[in-house]
């Protein structure tokens, strides 16, 4: 970098005694001079110019004091202490113990009667158990069963064979349901064959009480090779950025429309039950008058069943 030089000394000299303390007293003028130029010079090299780099920051040494690491969250997790924006967030974990119900089609409420956790063993004599708790439920069973589902344990919300939630919002029709949203996240074993599914129940009236005759819309989050759902494939749909293989079948009269997910997983958040809800209307499977009377989140054990656990539910509508 350039630097200025001292100024340029005087013109002419003298002889006599008043000239020469003139020229003693510029030296030192000019050599105060010079000192404060170079000093700002220095300065000057030592801040970086219009497109130069900043200095670089010494690291502390070690053992001094560092920031804490920053640990990514999974997507669409909530960091620690906040709701991340969720309308239908995950409980905390808790305690899994709880009730144990082993007859066939006993329940029992968890989460303060907000949901009601079935044994709902239906489709087969084999044993079968399952620990209700508050924030889900695990199963405890050895089906051997090749021809379909030997039971459905699950979590209900809403109104269910006469059996109604605390709080809940259903029945409510089709055409109010606001937005309903939810969060599950489930643990699978790696033997036996299920699946793991929601079970969403529609009727032409306000039921709360027996067999609902409207239609029953099942989304699949994950499932083993040989299970498969009731009919066929007749389509595929995008809901809640995720693209569905859409089977349509019957089960005793009753129109079945299922959701299965092309990439299996074994965690949702703000899963949009009403957006399914509005696909199976427009394909014509629900219509736009009924009611929705509650949602159910389980599996469908065909061989073996232990291992099964929801670990975390929730369901809201509106957030609420």
């Amino acid at each position: 970098m350039r630097t200025a030089g001292p100024a340029g000394e005087a013109a002419g000299t003298g002889s006599n005694i008043s000239r020469v303390g003139e020229r003693i007293r510029g030296r030192r003028t000019r050599l105060v001079l010079a000192a404060v130029l170079t000093a700002a010079a220095v300065a000057a090299c030592a801040s970086p110019g219009p497109g130069e780099p900043p200095p670089i920051a010494v690291s502390p040494a070690p053992g001094g004091p560092e920031a804490p690491p920053v640990v990514p969250l999974a997507p669409g997790a909530a960091a620690p202490g906040t709701r991340g924006g969720l309308l239908a967030p995950l409980p905390a974990a808790g305690p899994r113990s709880g009730p144990r119900i082993c007859e066939k089609f006993r329940s029992a409420p968890v989460a303060g009667g907000r949901y009601e956790v079935q044994n709902n063993a239906w489709g087969a004599d084999t044993p079968q158990c399952t620990t209700a708790f508050d924030t889900g439920f695990s199963v405890q069973a050895s089906h051997a069963k090749d021809s379909g589902p030997a039971a459905y344990p699950s979590i209900v919300y809403g109104c269910n064979y006469g059996t109604c939630t605390r709080g809940t919002p259903f029945p409510r029709p089709v055409a109010d349901l606001g937005d309903v949203r939810s969060s599950w996240a489930v643990t699978t074993p790696g033997s036996g064959d299920y699946n793991v599914a929601y079970d969403v129940w529609l009727d032409p009236t306000a039921r709360r009480e027996g067999a609902n005759t409207g239609a029953e819309l099942m989304i699949w989050l994950d499932h083993t090779e040989r299970v498969q759902p009731i009919g066929r494939v007749s389509a595929t749909a995008t809901v809640g950025g995720t693209t569905w293989d859409v089977w349509t079948g019957q089960n005793n009269g009753t129109p079945v429309i299922s959701y299965v997910r092309q990439e299996p997983t074994k965690l949702v958040l703000d899963l949009p039950i009403t957006d399914f809800v509005r696909d199976a209307t427009r394909q014509g499977v629900v219509q736009p008058g009924w009611f929705l009377t509650n949602i159910q989140a389980g599996f469908e054990p065909w061989i073996g069943g232990t291992g099964l656990s929801t670990d975390a539910f929730a369901v809201t509508r509106n957030g609420v």
